[in-house]
């Protein structure tokens, strides 16, 4: 009785995809493409990331979008 038939079926492209992940160092090598991938999410964002955030922060936004002082709104609690 607990034997019997299965209502979860398996998906043969699932399978296919957790045995190619399983196995993925057989199949991965370095060559140009994958250096460049890896320079380009390693190094190149990273850094551009940082460069515009060394140069924009010192912009207030918030700010320039406030109408009254802070002091005027805040109430202790």
């Amino acid at each position: 009785m607990a034997g019997g038939r299965h209502l979860l079926r398996t998906d043969k492209e699932v399978q296919k995809f957790a045995y190619f992940r399983e196995n993925l160092a057989n199949y991965y090598k370095f060559n140009l493409k994958s250096t460049s991938i890896g320079i380009v999410a390693l190094v190149i964002i990273p850094v551009s990331l940082m460069y515009v955030a060394y140069n924009t922060h010192t912009i207030d936004v918030i700010s320039k979008r406030r109408t009254k002082p802070v002091q005027e709104d805040w109430s202790p609690r």
